[in-house]
């Protein structure tokens, strides 16, 4: 048994969110993820797909989440306490469109998006730190990496 305080976990800042991974794929034998993420007022992830399923549980504050229903863009908003799930396959994406962070739980099974994170994330030290060479990489680089770890970013978003 492997137990994490509400601060714990190793963190990393990728496309915008501070992630602490506070339960990765080394621990759960690749079965499944769960990392506690931060999102600033205005950021998000764009509407993409994966083969692994996402269950995102807002912990604070709201969020806009945006999926492909019959071909159709579909946008919802979800508060403290909701969930939204995104089946393997099925496009979906966020945005906190408030004033104030966002904090939510996203829970990934099976694990899969190590790599992608330690391709395009930049890992903090233990004391909050990037390392002082970090680069913020290019939307062509992330999109590059993102299709090496089989995410598909969707055009138009």
């Amino acid at each position: 048994m492997r137990r994490l305080g509400r601060n714990d976990g190793r963190k990393l800042l990728l496309l915008g969110d501070l992630r602490t991974v506070k339960a990765g794929g080394g621990e759960t034998g690749g079965e499944l993820m769960v990392i506690e993420q931060v999102t600033a007022p205005g950021a998000g992830s764009s509407l993409h797909r994966h083969a692994y399923q996402e269950v995102f549980y807002v912990l604070d504050g709201e969020l806009e989440f945006t999926g492909l229903e019959n071909g159709e863009r579909v946008t919802v908003t979800v508060g403290t306490g909701g969930t939204v799930h995104a089946a393997p396959g099925v496009a979906h994406g966020y945005r906190n469109a408030r004033a104030t962070p966002a904090r939510f739980l996203a829970i990934l099974q099976p694990a899969g998006a190590e790599g992608f994170f330690d391709e395009v994330g930049v890992w903090l030290d233990e004391n909050g730190q990037a390392p002082p060479d970090a680069a913020v990489p290019s939307p062509d680089a992330v999109r590059e990496a993102a299709a090496r770890h089989g995410i598909e970013f969707l055009a138009g978003s």
